[in-house]
C-alpha cells in the first residue's frame, strides 16, 4: 500500500506541471502588542488546489508563531499534498504526504503516507459533503531521540455549505489510527466575502494525540481570525 501512496503521489506531482488552473488561498492574522508586554502571534495558512480533466491535486501549508517577550511559546508547522486520480466525478484514488512539526508538543516531527479512495457522498446547489479511506505508514521521532514506525488506517471527511452568496461554512475531521497512536483533527471555519477577493475567516482547529510525551497535553486548540486572500 505505501509503495502504491508513492506511485500515485509521483505520478500526481509529474502531472502538476501540466495543470492549466490553480485556485489559491492565502490566509494571514497578526497581533503585535508592545509596552509592559512584548507579544507578537502569526498565523499563515495557504490553500493551492488544482483540478485536470483526471487529476486533482492538492497543497496545504499551516504555519503558528507565538512569542512573548521574545521567548518563543509556540511555533506549528503542517503541510500536505494530496494527488486523486479520478475515477468518474464523484470517484477517485489518492496518493498523501504529509508533515507536522510542533516544537512544543514533545515530538521532532510526524510525518505520514496513506493511500485510498475518495468518494463524494452527498452535492447539490449549495451543499457538498465528500469522505476519504486509505492505508499509510507514520513516522514519528520524539525530542529525546525515540522513533517509531506504524501502519495506520486513514478516514476523513469534508462538509461545505454556502450559505449565502457572500458566507461559506467548511468542517474537515479527520483520524489517523495507528497501532502506536490516534491522530485525530477538527477544523471548522466560517469564511465571510468583505470586498473582492478579500474575506475574513473565523476558525477553531481541535487536534488529538492519543499518545504523547510525558508532561504533554493530548489535545490542542487553536482559534483565529484572519484576512483571506483568493486568486
Amino acid at each position: 500500500m505505501k509503495k502504491v501512496g508513492f506511485a500515485l503521489i509521483l505520478a500526481g506531482m509529474g502531472s502538476i506541471a501540466q495543470a492549466a488552473e490553480w485556485t489559491n488561498e492565502v490566509e494571514l492574522g497578526a497581533v503585535v502588542t508592545t509596552g509592559n508586554t512584548d507579544d507578537q502571534n502569526l498565523k499563515l495558512r495557504a490553500d493551492s488546489v488544482s483540478e485536470m480533466d483526471n487529476w486533482r491535486h492538492h497543497m496545504h501549508l499551516d504555519s503558528l508563531r507565538s512569542s512573548k517577550n521574545k521567548q518563543t511559546t509556540a511555533q506549528k508547522l503542517y503541510v500536505f499534498y494530496q494527488a486523486d486520480y479520478k475515477l468518474d466525478e464523484d470517484r477517485s484514488v489518492f496518493g498523501r504526504v504529509a508533515y507536522d512539526d510542533d516544537r512544543f508538543s514533545g515530538f521532532k516531527y510526524q510525518a505520514d503516507v496513506t493511500a485510498g479512495y475518495s468518494q463524494t457522498i452527498f452535492s447539490n446547489a449549495t451543499m457538498r459533503l465528500s469522505g476519504d479511506a486509505g492505508l499509510g505508514m507514520r513516522i514519528t521521532e520524539q525530542d529525546n531521540g525515540d522513533g517509531k514506525d506504524e501502519g495506520i488506517v486513514r478516514l476523513a471527511g469534508k462538509y461545505v455549505w454556502e450559505v449565502s452568496d457572500n458566507a461559506t461554512f467548511q468542517q474537515l475531521l479527520s483520524t489517523e489510527i495507528g497501532s502506536n497512536s490516534t491522530i485525530s483533527r477538527s477544523d471548522t471555519s466560517i469564511k465571510a466575502n468583505i470586498s473582492g477577493s478579500l474575506s475574513m475567516k473565523l476558525a477553531l482547529v481541535v487536534k488529538h494525540n492519543s499518545e504523547v510525551p510525558v508532561g504533554r497535553k493530548k489535545t490542542d486548540t487553536e482559534t483565529s481570525v484572519t484576512l483571506v486572500y483568493g486568486f
